[in-house]
């Protein structure tokens, strides 16, 4: 993740990243007649995994607009996974490709990264260290 960048521009990057990577595969399931069992860990595998790098970060329950990017992404994987055409119910789009919602997937990630660094911090002894660089205590 670049440090430089605001949390906007590098989530439309990694958007951008995975909606490429989304018609590559596309394009390679269509000539290749894969399963669709197969095509659906490989589009969590890849194209989730670039559109939600980060996202432990950017993400803000308030703010809807990166949260239902990301839900378009996710309903276009299930249409993929399924074949389906593009009025077909968004529910059942998720509950029959497997997928999840794009917010409790946010919500996941964000807390495995809380319970993540609380469980670093609480590992550590009870006094805290400083930082030499900044002089600022860290855990």
């Amino acid at each position: 993740m670049n440090i430089y960048l605001p949390f906007k521009v590098h989530h439309n990057q990694c958007m951008k990243k995975a909606r490429a990577a989304e018609v590559r595969l596309h394009r390679l399931t269509k000539t290749c007649r894969v399963l669709p069992e197969s095509v659906r860990a490989v589009q969590v595998a890849c194209i989730q995994a670039v559109a939600l790098y980060g996202s432990e970060l950017w993400w803000d329950p308030k703010e809807v607009g990166r949260r239902d990017n990301l839900q378009l992404l996710l309903n276009r994987q299930a249409r993929s996974i399924l074949g389906a055409l593009p009025t077909t119910p968004k529910n059942a789009l998720l509950s029959e490709s497997g997928l999840t919602p794009a917010p409790v997937i946010l919500d996941s990630r964000q807390q495995r990264l809380a319970a993540m660094l609380a469980n670093a911090c609480s590992s550590k002894p009870k006094k805290l260290q400083e930082d030499p660089s900044s002089g600022t205590a860290i855990c």
